[in-house]
């Protein structure tokens, strides 16, 4: 088994190029001198590589050598490498984690979340619902709002669109699979418009939604950095931009436009797709005199292989022109990876964090191979904790609120914060 380690800097590169289908082809061209597809084999250096190095193996509603044992024999008759890969998808989605990604991908697979996604939806045991709409996304134009009911996903009851997404019977299925797996089928596949049936009281609604390509080609269309005020407070939004270095840049010259307010709020609640702890102390930087520690690691690989525990805490240190005023930050749905390193970050040095539940993406991501396929695997190598020593997908806003999510008539977060 071959791994490769580019630490969190490729981490939006891997998520968007799969999303916009670059490794859609069976095979790349450096891959020529690769052995021949082996079932078996890849089939055990895939078990291998989850035991040694995956950080998020058991979590609560995650049994990790369960979901590999209802796949085993599947995975191992698999009759061609894409055969074996589509398995290997299947058990990716049972692990209800959006930072276990397996490609090659089609245009038949299911889309990446949460950075195509433009609904957050959730089941309480009976119901079906939607509990967050992206702004700017395709639901949200089509009127779709929280507290709608799911009747219907492209056709399917929403048990049957969960079944389809993770290959296995509703009833076997915990709640956080349930969850995520509603999640993956209400995103789509990669390049097929959806259809929705929703109720909303008496009223039922057929609504058609762009593909998750275009929400993807809509990420990269706008600009890394978006500058507001709004009286003495200021505004800076971080455009899915967390993985750009040249964000670094443009958040230093929107700060210093920004320098003269009395109050600061850095909106992070478009950061799906994750970025690089360079980006991530770039823009800390800037609201610290002194070294100050912001999120702690853990390699799992070394406790489960070596035996003694591997564990850091990663320091942010001052850089560029410091902001002197009051600074909120705010995260939701929409928060993933290192943007929710950023929100433990802020915390940690002193900031109020203020949003909802956050993406919940697990860990600092590698990119992995497997012996005997051309398979390519994302999973969370490290297990990432705030300082003080909480799961970073446990973390919760100082200021908290059921929904984050802005919309042209309201932005909850601004009521928050008393603006």
């Amino acid at each position: 088994m071959k791994t490769v380690r580019p630490f969190r800097s490729r981490a939006r590169v891997i998520a968007l190029s799969l999303l916009l289908g670059l490794f859609a082809g069976p095979v790349r061209a450096d891959d020529a001198q690769s052995p021949p597809f082996d079932a078996t084999a890849a089939w055990a250096s895939f078990e291998k590589l989850l035991h040694e190095q995956y950080g998020y193996f058991d979590r609560a509603g995650i049994d990790g050598d369960a979901i590999l044992s209802a796949f085993a024999a599947r995975a191992k008759a698999a009759r061609s490498d894409k055969e074996f890969v589509d398995t290997l998808q299947l058990v990716s989605y049972n692990f209800a984690d959006p930072h276990f990604v397996v490609g090659p991908f089609d245009a038949e697979d299911w889309t990446t979340i949460p950075t195509s996604s433009d609904l957050f939806g959730t089941y309480d045991g009976r119901t079906f619902r939607i509990g967050e709409t992206r702004f700017g996304g395709d639901a949200l134009v089509k009127g779709i709002r929280p507290g709608m009911t799911v009747l219907k996903i492209d056709g399917k009851a929403p048990r049957a669109a969960v079944e389809g997404v993770t290959g296995r019977p509703f009833a076997t299925l915990s709640p956080e699979q349930i969850g995520f797996a509603l999640n993956v089928a209400l995103a789509g596949r990669h390049r097929h418009p959806r259809k929705l049936e929703l109720a909303t009281g008496r009223q039922r609604l057929a609504v058609e939604l762009a593909a998750s390509s275009e929400q993807s080609k809509r990420i990269q269309a706008g600009p890394l950095v978006s500058v507001e005020r709004q009286g003495t407070l200021g505004i800076i939004r971080i455009n899915n931009s967390l993985g750009n270095q040249e964000t670094i840049g443009q958040f230093a010259q929107a700060v210093a436009k920004l320098a003269d307010t009395t109050t600061l709020l850095i909106d992070l609640r478009d950061t799906p797709s994750g970025g690089n702890t360079s980006v991530a102390r770039g823009i800390m930087g800037h609201f610290v005199d002194h070294d100050r520690p912001y999120q702690m690691h853990v390699i799992q690989y070394e406790s489960r292989v070596l035996g003694p525990t591997r564990k850091f805490v990663e320091y942010v240190a001052p850089y560029g022109a410091r902001y002197a005023g009051k600074v909120y930050v705010a995260g939701g749905r929409w928060t993933g990876s290192m943007g929710e390193g950023l929100m433990i970050g802020f915390d940690a040095i002193g900031a109020t964090t203020v949003g909802s539940e956050l993406a919940h993406l697990l860990g600092g991501l590698s990119n992995e191979t497997i012996d005997g396929s051309a398979a390519r695997i994302d999973i969370g190598t490290e297990e990432l904790f705030t300082v003080t020593g909480l799961p970073r997908a446990d973390y919760r806003p100082n200021i908290y609120v059921a929904s984050a999510e802005r919309n042209a008539k309201i932005d909850p977060v601004l009521t928050a914060i008393g603006r």
